[in-house]
């Protein structure tokens, strides 16, 4: 999984194109409109243009002598006017026109020069070696007939020469919103160019309906004066008509491309804020695990630490024990002479001490028995039983008694007492210490 930083920058960078593909596409949404009303009000002009210029070569069967209106016998040379945009970011816009007109020149099997509108043609066709005579760029975003005369001067005068056969112009029909399509639309002549439909037809735009009757036409002042003033207009008129529609053509795609940029964004913003959660939860978890794990090792260290003292205070007990009951125990008969020390008298306890001035309380020190404190002791006494021989004469039912009768529970190794007590009195420290090592609880283990 990326880090939290990798995919946060992703994130911001994704909201900064959407930024600008949201506003690029109200732009063009604002141009498309003004391109459509200007191509919807010229359309329907140039397209009685185009049938007229078309009827009047069809009823004068040649007579009409305009250079204009007059197919080549052989084309040898063709000249192609590819309208593209100076700008990206509209989708397949160029590469559909420059894919369609690279078809149809193959396809024609003529050699053809190239005279581009806008810089995506220009590169594409200089990338691809192909011969590129002039290029217009910086159309303006409201064209006027009078920024297409440059254009048409060109190619009229390359016909007129003879250093072209054929004119024709590859650009973008404007059919709606959603719909635009490449079209190449034979220029000069102005004539049905026969000879490319028949090799690439579905390349070329349809021609207007030609009237079928004999049509016969008045010229004032004469037919060589209208034709020379009519056919130059209308031929650069076919011209501007074609860069409105790629114009519009190009803002309509341009519109549909950046939406579906947004809404691409948008998604793939969804995705990509989902991934962050999922990676800021995975590194939460990761140091809450840390954490616990920390936690178990700290206090799996501190019982290790409390077992070993409890195993070195258990060893210095067991190494303490037999010097105490070494320490307590009687001082041995030196002598046959000395006179024997009865048990009673060895076991005998030291005088008692003296607190504040008072006489401590008489008789053994019964706490020594495992199960009995000081108030433990302070029962028994107070009950009479204040020596290991008595403690170890007492019947459990009196021992219950003297308990009971100083507000106390029953101790749970009561049963012990006697024999702890018996080797008190016989003075048997080590083997007391010993039989209390073994008890659990202040009971015998089988018990």
């Amino acid at each position: 999984m990326p880090p939290l930083r990798e995919v946060r920058n992703r994130i911001k960078s994704v909201k900064n194109i959407s930024q600008i593909t949201r506003a690029l596409e109200a732009v063009s949404a604002s141009r498309v409109r003004k391109a459509q009303a200007r191509v919807l009000a010229s359309r329907a002009y140039a397209q009685k243009a185009w049938e007229i210029l078309l009827n009047i070569q069809n009823a004068s069967a040649g007579a009409v002598a305009h250079p204009l209106l007059m197919e080549r016998e052989t084309i040898q040379k063709v000249l192609v006017v590819l309208i593209t945009s100076d700008r990206g970011l509209a989708g397949s816009y160029n590469a559909n026109i420059i894919r369609v007109t690279e078809r149809f020149t193959e396809r024609i099997g003529r050699p053809v020069q190239y005279v581009t509108v806008g810089r995506k043609g220009r590169d594409s066709l200089v990338r691809a070696g192909e011969p590129v005579i002039a290029e217009f760029s910086d159309m303006p975003a409201e064209p006027r007939i009078s920024d297409v005369a440059p254009i048409a001067r060109l190619a009229i005068d390359a016909f007129l020469k003879g250093d072209v056969d054929e004119v024709l112009i590859a650009y973008t029909d404007f059919v709606n919103m959603l719909a635009q399509r490449p079209t190449v639309l034979p220029w000069l002549p102005l004539t049905t160019h026969a000879e490319a439909r028949r090799v690439a037809g579905e390349f070329i735009k349809d021609v207007p309906q030609i009237s079928s009757s004999a049509t016969n036409y008045d010229y004032e002042p004469s037919a060589a004066a209208v034709l020379d003033e009519i056919v130059p207009r209308f031929t650069e008129l076919q011209l501007y008509q074609a860069l409105l529609e790629a114009q519009a053509s190009e803002h309509a795609a341009r519109m549909s491309a950046m939406k579906n940029a947004t809404d691409n964004a948008s998604q793939l913003i969804g995705d990509l804020t989902l991934e962050y959660n999922k990676a800021r939860q995975a590194s939460i978890t990761s140091e809450i695990l840390d954490i616990v794990g920390g936690a178990n090792a700290l206090q799996q260290s501190i019982d290790n630490m409390a077992a070993a003292i409890v195993r070195a205070a258990d060893q210095a007990v067991a190494v303490a024990s037999p010097m105490l009951a070494a320490v307590a125990a009687p001082a041995p008969v030196r002598s046959a002479a000395a006179t024997q020390i009865l048990p009673a008298q060895a076991e005998a306890p030291a005088p008692p001490a003296r607190k504040g001035g008072r006489e401590a309380p008489a008789g053994d020190n019964l706490k020594v028995v495992e199960g009995i404190g000081p108030k433990m002791e302070a029962a028994l006494k107070a009950a009479g039983i204040d020596t290991y021989v008595k403690l170890a004469e007492a019947t459990e039912d009196e021992l219950r008694a003297a308990i009971n009768a100083a507000g106390m529970k029953l101790a749970p190794g009561l049963g012990t007492w006697a024999k702890q007590s018996r080797l008190a009195a016989e003075g048997a420290w080590a083997a007391l210490e010993d039989y209390k090592n073994t008890l659990v609880g202040g009971r015998e283990p089988d018990a």
